[in-house]
């Protein structure tokens, strides 16, 4: 089977952001499928943020159980504009130069994969008309892309996607009530973890290596240090509970709007990190925080519970299909007194951490990038129109 991938972006070695297609890709390669991923990068975002542009077509070697597989990926020139008011001409050009890079495929594909659905708008029309069935994952923190759509174009994605595999019942639930779907043909598949990256480790020699003292409790955030996330939430619930052993690591960038750096005091490291260096700083800490006000399914959290971190994190929707209140303290997260005492709670009781790492390890073991992809493929052969 050959899987055409449409994505928004596609991470490089300089830029990590949406390092989630990429382990589902190489996943997918393992389990034999050939795939091509097709992801426009920016000019105007490349320009403002300074990201270095790479290659418009180009090969990586995946390593799979029956030898060595190439991926191709295309990356084509395209030029965004916010989601202001010029939104809609930044998917007038998307859908125009995914279409023309599709069509020039050697190629058909057997199957048409888009992540999200603003991806499933660019691609459309070339599914449509060459006839391939067509699925969407839907992980969005907010579907808003039917806003600017319309409704012939919205009707258009409705009845011809095959399959939606959504990453939350929220995600699934929002994907229908915009008009983007119909139960039937969703299914709910939360993120997954890749299993060789992402597995505990055994702390006091992580801390070693890191330089870190052994008797300090740490406490790991990772995401975009940005209002939604909620890293300066976290940093000011540090601060409030004046404890000089509280240590914290914030792994992430200053990206998307609303930026709030992390500042308090006993932070052994603030940065980006690639990301198979991120399971190394999360096997150090003792909890994982991430009071975010919006998400699909947080890959991060995922990844933390591998690690057999508990999780403080929001009681929202997104996160009822992945925590519950043996792996994790749910709280408001825009209350910063909730988030203290949840760290506070989890640091003077060590026979609640202990339980809360073994139940997150256990919720870890079904939420695979292996399962997962399984589960798509065998979903995609099953729904896929011939």
């Amino acid at each position: 089977m050959h899987i055409l991938l449409s994505a928004q972006t596609y991470p490089t070695p300089k830029n990590q952001l949406a390092a989630f297609v990429k382990v589902l890709a190489e996943e997918m390669v393992r389990q034999g499928v050939e795939v091509t991923v097709l992801a426009p990068q920016s000019l105007t975002t490349s320009w403002k943020n300074k990201i270095p542009l790479c290659p418009q077509k180009y090969e990586v070697e995946i390593e799979t159980p029956n030898g060595t597989r190439n991926m191709t990926i295309l990356r084509p020139y395209s030029f965004t504009f916010g989601q202001g008011r010029f939104f809609k001409l930044s998917l007038w050009i998307d859908r125009h130069v995914i279409g023309r890079a599709a069509r020039k495929l050697s190629a058909k594909p057997d199957v048409i994969y888009s992540h999200f659905w603003r991806a499933a708008d660019q691609i459309i029309d070339y599914a449509v008309k060459s006839k391939i069935p067509s699925f969407v994952a839907s992980g969005e923190d907010e579907i808003i892309v039917d806003r600017f759509l319309g409704s012939p174009r919205v009707e258009l994605l409705r009845n011809h996607t095959d399959g939606v595999i959504c990453v939350s019942t929220k995600n699934r639930e929002e994907s229908i009530a915009h008009g983007l779907t119909m139960p039937q043909k969703t299914i709910v598949l939360p993120n997954a973890v890749n299993e060789t990256e992402f597995y505990q480790l055994t702390k006091q020699v992580v801390r070693e290596q890191l330089g870190y003292n052994q008797d300090d409790f740490i406490v790991a955030f990772c995401g975009r240090f940005n209002k939604r996330k909620g890293s300066r939430r976290v940093s000011e619930a540090i601060t409030s509970l004046c404890d000089p052993q509280i240590k914290s690591v914030f792994i992430g960038v200053a990206a998307g709007g609303n930026h709030e750096d992390p500042e308090c005091e006993g932070i052994l490291f603030k940065g980006s990190l690639q990301h198979h260096e991120i399971a190394t700083y999360l096997n150090a800490a003792d909890v994982f925080v991430l009071p975010s006000l919006a998400e699909g399914c947080s890959n991060s959290i995922v990844e933390a519970m591998a690690c057999g971190l508990p999780i403080i994190s929001s009681d929202l929707p997104f996160n009822w299909d992945i925590l519950n209140d043996r792996n994790a303290i749910l709280i408001d997260p825009n209350d910063v007194g909730q988030i203290a005492d949840a760290i506070k709670r989890i640091k003077s009781d060590q026979a609640l951490q202990k339980r809360m790492s073994e139940a997150a390890l256990e919720t870890a073991k079904e939420l695979t990038i292996t399962k997962r992809v399984t589960k798509i493929l065998n979903f995609i052969k099953l729904n896929a129109r011939k």
